[in-house]
């Protein structure tokens, strides 16, 4: 049984006039405050996220240099503060910026042997987290309202550090959907790259039960990438594990479907899981992940007129 149908028994069994409440299903964040950073606990061993909230993230141990890595901290209104990180490239591919939008489970630490990968590309790498994630200054998980409205001024620090003639490339794992197509509609990209991609929690009450359910009643927010696709026209790939029992790849397809792109393509993976870590995209595909990745990146890319 997926999460989601798990979801849906637990509203159909509830008693009456009680509600379910999806938004922790939406967002499960990690805040660095909160994490245990004994190198034997569940979320240091297993989900690589044992640092304080006063030291710096770990990226040498996933091969990006640290005088590469700029720490940026992003302003975004009431007293709140996000992190993000700014990481010049090898000079492979100087011509590129890739933004990545990790996914809803834990901050930037969590992903950053995805980081890693996507450094291996040569590109400039602008890696964005959220309210209540990782380094942020609040524990408060956002709003969808604030979700989106965070992410202007992390385009606007992205901006400030995008070089003269930068193709720019958004990247989105899962959740981080949301925040990619959000991102792509403010500041619309050469390319996009969605993997395993949420599509919005109407969609998943529709896929789980035979009883429509609005999604009002499970989440304060409708979550949605699906709404946003057809307004997304630069070239799309999306990557898709076969057995991802989170966001199944059929539900990846009717995001796919929706985008209005001429040049799109859908790469359904073998054997491969919804997680980080494990059996994911990356890690089934091998050395073809990264060589996906680079053709898409050498050979599809068109820039929006000015960019």
């Amino acid at each position: 049984m997926t999460i989601a149908r798990s979801l849906l028994l637990a509203v159909a069994l509830a008693p009456a006039g009680a509600c379910v409440d999806m938004d922790s299903f939406v967002w499960n964040p990690r805040h660095c405050s909160l994490v245990d950073p004994a190198p034997e606990s569940f979320d240091c061993a297993e989900r690589k996220m044992c640092t304080p909230c006063d030291a710096p993230l770990p990226f040498e141990a996933f091969g990006v240099p640290a005088d590469h890595v700029e720490q940026v901290t992003i302003d975004v209104g009431e007293g709140v503060t996000n992190d993000a990180y700014f990481i010049r490239g090898s000079g492979a591919r100087a011509d590129l910026l890739m933004a990545y939008a990790h996914g809803n489970f834990g901050g930037i630490e969590h992903y950053l042997n995805r980081v890693g990968l996507l450094y291996q590309s040569g590109a400039d790498l602008f890696v964005l987290d959220y309210r209540g994630f990782g380094k942020s200054s609040t524990t408060a998980e956002p709003t969808e309202e604030q979700f989106n409205a965070d992410l202007l001024p992390a385009r606007d620090a992205m901006i400030a550090r995008r070089g003269e003639g930068q193709a720019l490339v958004i990247v989105g794992f899962s959740a981080g959907a949301l925040a990619a197509t959000e991102l792509a509609l403010r500041e619309p990209p050469c390319g996009l790259i969605l993997e395993n991609s949420w599509p919005s929690v109407q969609t998943f009450t529709d896929d789980s039960s035979f009883i429509g359910v609005p999604q009002s009643f499970l989440t304060t927010g409708s979550w949605d990438t699906i709404a946003k696709m057809p307004r997304i026209t630069a070239p799309y790939l999306h990557l898709h594990g076969a057995l991802d029992e989170t966001v199944r790849h059929e539900l990846g397809r009717q995001v796919f479907d929706a985008a209005a792109s001429d040049d799109k393509s859908f790469l359904l993976v073998d054997g491969a899981e919804h997680g980080n870590f494990g059996d994911d995209v990356p890690t089934v595909m091998g050395p073809a992940y990264l060589e996906t990745i680079g053709d898409f990146l050498d050979h599809h890319l068109v820039c929006p007129s000015g960019a």
